[in-house]
């Protein structure tokens, strides 16, 4: 691999595939992450990927549920291809450099993008909202 050639990984998160194509990768539950992980274990800003001297290095963001790798509980951890990863018993697995096995998944799920998330208003019409307000009977 040449200097000027960036290192190719991905994440698998279920069925989904994450390419990793930026120096830093944040991981957990909040929408700004570059990838959003829906488990109620897993901490709003869990973990980071971060790309170093060709290496793609986990580093636990202080997170609740903990991170493992291959399941040893890790604060920080260089990543080899076929690593697993466990944030919080959500299961993650590491490839790097294996096209071949990763480029049907891509096909279907694409690369990582950047993501904009626009706010939803949400409306109650209180005119028809019904409420009970009898109270309930004692049985005794």
């Amino acid at each position: 691999m040449n200097e000027n050639t960036k290192p190719t990984a991905y994440l698998i998160v279920n069925s989904e595939v994450f390419q990793l194509d930026q120096e830093l990768t944040n991981l957990g539950r909040k929408l700004d992450n570059h990838v959003v992980l829906n488990d109620p274990r897993v901490s709003r800003n869990h973990a980071q990927i971060r790309l170093i001297e060709n290496q793609f290095v986990l580093i636990d963001l202080n997170s609740t549920g903990g991170t493992l790798v291959n399941g040893n509980k890790v604060t920080k951890s260089v990543l080899y291809s076929g690593d697993n990863i466990s944030l919080a018993g959500m299961e993650i697995k590491f490839v790097r450099d294996a096209p071949r096995m990763i480029s049907k998944t891509m096909d279907r799920t694409g690369p990582l993008e950047k993501q904009k998330y626009e706010e939803v208003s949400t409306q109650i019409n209180i005119d028809r909202l019904e409420i009970d307000t009898r109270k309930e009977e004692k049985k005794g």
